[in-house]
């Protein structure tokens, strides 16, 4: 879960990983994520930049040209679509340094189980129990999952528990 982009993919991912990593980064910016959809040849890049944690219209365009020198390249897909943009405010949290930069901010967890079957019933509070989509404070990181807290209380789930994370507002 927390390493989506090192790993888990096949050699297509790995060759779109390697090209948007280059033109990203040819392009003064930083590759925050990727999703590749080989049904519809959908390719989204999700840039920042490294100052400010988003991205403006320009940069968009900016690494939107920046892929023109490749298009040509044997092994894309025919039916090939980009589209590059910032991340957004309610971005995926897929890396360790995703979740870094989350700390001490409200995020929204989609879990493989119930809350209460991951944290015990007794660290349940009635508002979540039953509950697989979960709103909590990213309080720290470990090595096997994150630190979290939902009024007042503590709790660690581990990634393995994690379908899907994204930052959250108030």
């Amino acid at each position: 879960m927390a390493n989506a982009l090192e790993s888990e993919l096949n050699s297509t991912e790995r060759k779109f990983l390697e090209l948007c990593t280059q033109v990203v980064g040819d392009c003064g910016l930083r590759l925050y994520d990727f999703q590749y959809n080989p049904a519809s040849g959908l390719l989204q890049v999700f840039i920042e930049n490294p100052e400010t944690g988003t991205a403006l219209i320009e940069d968009c365009v900016k690494v939107d040209r920046g892929f023109d020198a490749f298009m040509e390249e044997s092994w894309l897909p025919a039916n090939l679509t980009l589209e590059v943009s910032s991340p957004g405010v309610y971005r995926n949290l897929v890396t360790r340094e995703h979740f870094s930069s989350a700390i001490g901010q409200l995020v929204m967890l989609n879990l493989k189980k119930r809350y209460e079957e991951i944290v015990g019933l007794e660290n349940c509070p009635k508002k979540l129990k039953g509950q697989k989509k979960v709103k909590l404070k990213l309080v720290s990181q470990t090595d096997h999952g994150l630190a979290l807290e939902f009024d007042g209380q503590s709790v660690e789930i581990p990634f393995a528990d994690i379908k899907k994370a994204n930052l959250e507002t108030d």
